[in-house]
């Protein structure tokens, strides 16, 4: 049994590599352990080689044509995935991927949604989703919807209708999906995203998951809006068929050629 970090982040691109380093380095500091990443601005067939020390398994969706789009999850090296199903948007703005966690079957889907009629379109999405899933169910990704307006928005308000999110928040409901961070923070006002055109603060980037799985959740975070225009957001949780990480001590062979540690100095 062992905690993981989940890592939901809309990076606005990831073709840089300067970009890319900031990017794996804060989430090596975040000691994320799945990342769901949501613009990342890979085109199909061009998708730069990245670097495999820390996340192992990459998973793309991507546009065949624009940048403007493109979703990838990846999982670090020390994690025991296998990959059992995928389900691949064309257009590049939502990735499924169903597989084992050790022995824990797991479904973890990232969506990223248009800048308008994302309503429908996630409902589309979260229906495709709902015949797809399987096991331990965690949703990341952009919503461009605060789900809240009184509380996820400085602006106090949506431009879409309350019988929009009405029918958005009945479809996270009907696959028993709860805002893991607004359960942890009933009250609270924090945002993931500066809209620079409405000059307001929003919190449109979530994760969910089942609520029949809750029981396992143990923290939920808002990180700090920097290296992208979105803030990460995070969860960790308990996988119970997961092996505890296990670390190999070695010798520091530096100690052997120091001179305060010469024949004589060390004592066992």
């Amino acid at each position: 049994m062992a905690e993981i970090v989940v890592t939901s982040w809309n990076v606005r691109g990831l073709n840089s590599p300067q970009k890319r380093s900031r990017v794996f380095q804060h989430l090596r500091s975040l000691h994320s352990d799945i990342s769901i990443f949501q613009e990342t601005h890979f085109k199909r067939g061009k998708i730069p080689n990245l670097p495999l020390t820390y996340f192992s398994h990459w998973y793309h969706s991507s546009h065949a044509s624009s940048k403007s789009r493109g979703v990838s999850i990846a999982i670090r090296k020390s994690i025991p995935f296998t990959l059992q199903n995928s389900m691949i948007d064309p257009d590049g703005r939502y990735l499924f991927l169903k597989g084992l966690l050790a022995n824990t079957l797991v479904t973890v889907a990232c969506v990223y949604a248009p800048n308008s009629g994302q309503i429908p379109w996630l409902i589309d999405a979260l229906t495709k989703l709902q015949s797809f899933r399987e096991g331990l169910l965690i949703v990341g990704g952009d919503l461009n919807a605060a789900l809240e307006p009184l509380l996820d928005s400085t602006a106090k308000s949506s431009s879409m209708s309350h019988r929009q999110l009405r029918a958005l928040r009945k479809k996270l409901k009907c696959l028993h999906l709860i805002d893991v961070w607004r359960l942890s923070h009933p009250h609270d006002r924090d945002y993931t995203h500066y809209s620079e055109v409405h000059k307001s603060y929003h919190r449109i980037d979530y994760l969910f998951m089942q609520s029949s799985a809750l029981s396992l959740l143990r923290s939920t975070n808002i990180g700090n809006i920097g290296i992208s225009d979105h803030a990460p957001v995070s969860l960790s949780v308990i996988i119970e068929s997961l092996p505890k990480r296990m670390y190999k001590w070695r010798f520091n062979e530096s100690l052997l050629k120091s001179s305060t540690h010469k024949k004589g100095s060390l004592r066992f």
